[in-house]
């Protein structure tokens, strides 16, 4: 039995391919990184070395293999081990493969030393961390593994692994909105090629994975360095549809940080509309679908109901376009930044309700969403232009509801739609607090009427 460890599971992002159409070899360097977390946790290296030890992995010489180009839209897996942890140095052996098709695309040997993060120098492995670091050993020559896709488990099937990036972090401290949808975005993908409808055969049929919707609830907070995996199943399979539910976990103490309800169709890119699932795909979907064991969706999020398009008292947020580093392979806005415009415009939010970013770290206080729910009205393409208005429809002890609409500049007609519940904390206790009185006077002032259903 082979000790390589999946590290990474992933795509390429259309803006990380370069003039001569393939995957630029900063990217392979980022997945080697991300890879490296994740053997390091494997090996026992986890936040204990972090955060008590204040040890790290710092990477001092490296040698890539580049065997097979990469692509925008490609699925990549990665795979690593340990070839050997002595003193202070750690070699590592890293494998990158193509999802959907095998090929081996990348294998890289990485020396690094254990760093002392405090005097800035390295430093010999501890005994009980070079022990378990060398569980992961390898020669490095061995046989990769038969499959891709792993078995499913309970109807899910493992479709993401990454850790969390500083830069992925907002002003909070924390993983921001956008990031955990890129990570369910990413899954929906790795979810349909374990169906046999991976990018390479919707390129060449001409469709696209688009969602119609997302409701995402947040349990955990995340913070940088820590290794989140994604699992997918699905709840049930209509004509031109899925239905699925995704988990985010924190790798190191299994905690289950956000959940996702989606529903995505396959999408024809010459705009004939929602396309049919392939009746061998949809079969696929259905025996996954016949094993899940998963809770039951949530329930409503209150009342009055989101509106279906803007009402009188909703006020301006943001407004943009989307630029081509946002855009897919497809030239469709990634899902990801539908969330990117809602952040921003809850920002501007919360500026009308009198918490400017400076009177929020004045007094130390930072917003969380807690349940999010998307509606996919339009795709975006590059050069499309936007805005968001913004409503306030409920007001609780601790929680407001709200809801954002992103807007066609040109046709003044809805793109997509968001419904928030939102939080105030305490950023020093990392805790929830109740709204200040002038914060809910002011936001009371913001809240608008939703007529009835005709």
């Amino acid at each position: 039995m082979s000790n390589y460890r999946e590290t990474f599971r992933g795509s390429v992002a259309a803006w990380e391919c370069d003039q001569y159409g393939h995957m630029n070899v900063q990217f392979y360097t980022a997945r080697i990184s991300d890879a490296a977390a994740s053997a390091m946790l494997a090996g026992g290296f986890g936040s204990d070395a972090f955060l008590k030890h204040r040890l790290g992995v710092v990477a001092v010489h490296s040698e890539l293999d580049y065997l097979s180009e990469l692509h925008a839209g490609d699925l990549i897996r990665m795979e690593s081990g340990i070839l050997s942890a002595e003193g202070r140095k750690l070699r590592f052996h890293h494998r990158l493969f193509n999802a959907e098709t095998g090929a081996l695309c990348l294998k890289a040997e990485v020396l690094g030393l254990c760093f002392d993060l405090d005097q800035r120098k390295s430093v010999p492995l501890p005994d009980d961390l070079r022990a378990g670091l060398l569980r992961l050993q390898v020669a490095g020559d061995e046989a990769p593994s038969a499959a891709a896709i792993p078995p499913a488990e309970d109807g899910f099937l493992p479709t993401g692994r990454a850790p969390v990036q500083p830069w992925e972090c907002d002003r909070m401290g924390h993983l921001n909105v956008q990031f955990y949808l890129a990570r369910f975005a990413e899954a929906e993908k790795q979810l349909l090629n374990a169906l046999g409808y991976g990018p390479a055969r919707r390129r060449a049929e001409g469709v696209a994975l688009r969602p119609l919707r997302h409701r995402i609830q947040f349990k955990r907070e995340n913070h940088e360095g820590a290794v989140l995996t994604v699992r997918s199943g699905i709840r049930a399979v209509a004509v031109d549809r899925l239905m699925l539910y995704h988990e985010i976990h924190e790798a190191e103490s299994g905690r289950l940080s956000a959940t996702a309800e989606a529903v995505v169709a396959l999408d024809a890119l010459d705009g004939s509309g929602l396309a049919a699932l392939p009746q061998e795909v949809a079969a696929a979907a259905g025996r996954l679908a016949a094993a899940l064991v998963a809770p039951e969706p949530p329930g409503p999020t209150g009342q009055p109901p989101a509106p279906d398009a803007p009402v009188e008292g909703m006020y301006e947020t943001c407004r943009g376009a989307v630029d081509r580093w946002e855009a897919e392979e497809t030239g469709r806005m990634a899902t990801r930044f539908y969330m990117a415009r809602f952040s921003e415009a809850a920002g501007n939010m919360l500026a009308g309700g009198d918490l400017t970013a400076e009177q929020m770290r004045r007094q130390g206080l930072g917003s969380a969403a807690l349940d999010y729910t998307i509606d996919y009205f339009r795709p975006l393409t590059v050069g499309d232009a936007y805005y968001a208005r913004t409503g306030i429809l409920e007001l609780r002890e601790k929680t407001w509801r709200f809801c954002h609409f992103l807007m066609d500049s040109n046709t003044q007609q809805p793109l997509a739609r968001a419904e928030v519940i939102a939080v105030l904390f305490d950023l020093q206790a990392r805790k929830s607090i109740v709204m200040p009185d002038h914060v809910r006077q002011s936001f009371g002032r913001r809240l608008v009427a939703v007529p009835a259903p005709a």
